[in-house]
Formats: structure tokens, C-alpha cells, sequence
């Protein structure tokens, strides 16, 4: 591309994304990122030469093809019928990786924190998936529901702010653990409780007594048993993960100023991609 091609002539640029592709972890944290004070266009545009060095950014849903996500409250989009997704209402987020819901979840994403919250909570949670792995084959049962979740079809569904229409339910299939995509992986991880809960009320018949007790055991261990990583991270934050790699969330607050930029990228150019994640343009 000749704007990375461009991007890679900026010196802190090139210094930043070699630094972070050297780390060789799953997850980091940046601290004093220089972009607070900025106005929102120049934040974003500096956010995504960012993520055009490590990837392709991907468009977040069908509709209006929008790359930066404001992760933020958003009281109109409540209601009992509509399902909701983390990043529009305050409270916590459960572990998850991004698209799940999806035919190709990104490789990566970012979270940059604009506004933190003033409060006690939302603190962001990392969870390495070596980890959740480990903490599964300690028990019988946790190696069972492992096997099982390595090959059982498992629909989730799409939260209707990344459907076709708002009234849409779509839901995408696939197992927990999909196989490794990349060197030195043990599989492609995928997961996200509440989208499999919806997406099996949509397929009752892919539902097993079975497959409902690995999908239970999987979020204790996701939720509560396995290591993780837990901070509140201040205002100019970057975060960056691998999502195939890597189960994020965060801890409950209350402060609806809170307010984070999600962009997530492909390692292979949109025009590529399987289904609706993925804008048609480099």
C-alpha cells in the first residue's frame, strides 16, 4: 500500500510498530500515547496510521462502514427486545475476543483510552488463551469440555448494532477452539458467552445437555479460575492485543463518560475477508 509505504518514512512511526512486532507477547500496554488534547479527526487519523502499520483495520460493522469505534454508554441503544453489545452500555464486559460472531475475526485489535473512567471500576482484563487452555486440562471435566469445544458447532449471534438492520438476527458457527492459523499455535480461539447463549435460543438444535456443561465450565474458567492481567488503564492508553490469541473485558463501573476507541485489523488486506467485517478499499 502506498500510504504505509508513506507511514513508514514517519520515524516514530516506524519505531513504534517495530517496538510493539519485537515484544513477542499476546498483549500490551502503553502508557502516554501524546495523543490526549488532540481534536477527535487528528486522534483518529493518528489511531489509524497507527494500526495501518501492524494490519489492515477493518470497517466495525454493515452499516456505515465506520473503523473507529467509540467504546462508550449509550442510553438510547438500551432496551429488553435489542441485544445490546459491551461497547454501548457502562457496566462490565464478560471475557471475549472481537467478531467472534463473525466468519474471520480480526488478528488484532486496539483500545486507546480517551476518557477514563472516575470511578473505582472499569479496570481491563486480559486473559492469555495458553492460559485458559492450562487451567481446562487440570480437571477431567475441564479436558472434556476442551475436546468437545475443539470440534462441536457452536452459533453465535451478532448484537444488532453489527447486524444488517437493526431487526436482523444473524448468527455465525463455529467451534471455541478453531484450528491454528499461525506457526507455533495450539488453536484459534473464539469465544463470547452471551452471543453462543443467544445464538443456540436461535439453533435449539445444535444445543446439547453436553455442550451447554463445556460451555458453562469454559466461562467459570474464563470468568473466574484462570490468570489474568487487571488494571485501570489511565487516559492515553494504548492497548493492543492479538484476538486470536488473547480473551479481553473489563470490570464494572458507572461513570458514563468513559470513553475508548476500538480499532481492530486484519493480518491479510479487507479485500480478502469472508463476510461482513472488512471495509471493500485499503
Amino acid at each position: 500500500m502506498a500510504l504505509r509505504a508513506e507511514l513508514g518514512e514517519v520515524g516514530t512511526l516506524r519505531r513504534l510498530t517495530r517496538q510493539l512486532r519485537g515484544l513477542g507477547t499476546n498483549g500490551v500496554a502503553l502508557t502516554g500515547l501524546g495523543l490526549q488534547g488532540l481534536d477527535e479527526d487528528r486522534r483518529n487519523a493518528a489511531l489509524y496510521a497507527i494500526t495501518l502499520m501492524l494490519g489492515y483495520p477493518t470497517s466495525t460493522d454493515q452499516r456505515t462502514g465506520r473503523v473507529a469505534w467509540d467504546v462508550k454508554s449509550r442510553p438510547a441503544a438500551h432496551s429488553d427486545a435489542r441485544f445490546t453489545t459491551f461497547s454501548e452500555r457502562v457496566g462490565s464486559a464478560d471475557m471475549h475476543t472481537d467478531s467472534s460472531f463473525y466468519p474471520m475475526p480480526e488478528e488484532q485489535f486496539i483500545l486507546y483510552v480517551v476518557q477514563a473512567a472516575n470511578c473505582e471500576g472499569g479496570h481491563s482484563l486480559l486473559i492469555d488463551g495458553e492460559d485458559i487452555y492450562q487451567t481446562l486440562q487440570q480437571t477431567a471435566d475441564g479436558r472434556a469440555a476442551y475436546e468437545l469445544l475443539c470440534s462441536a458447532p457452536v452459533p453465535f449471534r451478532v448484537p444488532a448494532v453489527y447486524a444488517a438492520g437493526e431487526t436482523s438476527i444473524e448468527h455465525h458457527v463455529a467451534p471455541v477452539f478453531g484450528p491454528p492459523r499461525r506457526d507455533g499455535d495450539r488453536f484459534t480461539l473464539r469465544w463470547r458467552y452471551d452471543a453462543i447463549q443467544k445464538g443456540l435460543a436461535v439453533r435449539p438444535d445444535l444445543s446439547t445437555p453436553a455442550l451447554v456443561e463445556a460451555l458453562a465450565l469454559m466461562n467459570e474458567v474464563a470468568e473466574h479460575s484462570a490468570p489474568r492481567f487487571k488494571q485501570q488503564l489511565a487516559t492515553d492508553t494504548l492497548l493492543w492485543a492479538d484476538n486470536h490469541r488473547m480473551l479481553h473485558g473489563r470490570t464494572t463501573y458507572v461513570d458514563e463518560r468513559r470513553h475508548l476507541i476500538r480499532i481492530r485489523m486484519s493480518d491479510v488486506p479487507n479485500a480478502e475477508r469472508i463476510g461482513p467485517s472488512g471495509v471493500v478499499r485499503d
